[in-house]
């Protein structure tokens, strides 16, 4: 429980807001939810204990607070432990998440694909105590068309076909780009 403080802590500094604990029946971590700020326009969701299975933590944004980003966000822990305690592998920037169900009502967007945490300043996406290293990693919502994009072409061609189409990737009620 030292390193969970240790890393709301962490995220406290970064996001300028205190946050909330969450527990799911989908996956047995603790997920902290951070609200928007002046500086900050939009709530970030962080796991807080998948660093136990490959020292990472997972961020989630929304543009208002959303309960099913704190189910979808266990829903993917839960596929990164069982990942972890069958191959002792952990996930890498371009991991595709299916969610089962859209991520949030009123969008198509039904996946998450894992990337570096370009959102946040430096200095985030790694924390250490001296003795853990944990990085932080982000997951963005996308849809099936994307989903299938991403397979077939590298996350480095969808990153630039979202870009390219001007997506606002926190929009987790937006049109599909493919």
């Amino acid at each position: 429980m030292i390193v969970v403080k240790q890393l709301m802590d962490h995220c406290h500094r970064f996001f300028g807001s205190r946050g909330e604990l969450y527990q799911s029946e989908d996956a047995d971590i603790l997920i902290a939810v951070y609200p928007a700020t002046r500086k900050r326009g939009w709530w970030t969701y962080a796991t807080l204990e998948l660093h136990k299975m490959g020292a990472t933590e997972y961020l989630v944004y929304s543009y208002q607070f959303e309960q099913r980003m704190i189910t979808h966000l266990a829903r993917v822990a839960a596929q990164v432990i069982r990942q972890w305690e069958s191959q002792t592998t952990r996930m890498e920037s371009g991991s595709i998440f299916s969610l089962g169900d859209t991520i949030v009502e009123k969008s198509v967007l039904n996946h998450m694909v894992l990337t570096p945490a370009y959102y946040e300043e430096a200095g985030l996406e790694y924390y250490t105590n001296g003795k853990d290293v944990i990085r932080f990693m982000m997951l963005h919502a996308i849809a099936d068309s994307e989903a299938k994009f991403l397979e077939q072409y590298g996350l480095m061609a969808l990153q630039e076909w979202l870009a390219h189409s001007g997506v606002d990737s926190l929009n987790v009620t937006r049109t599909p780009a493919i």
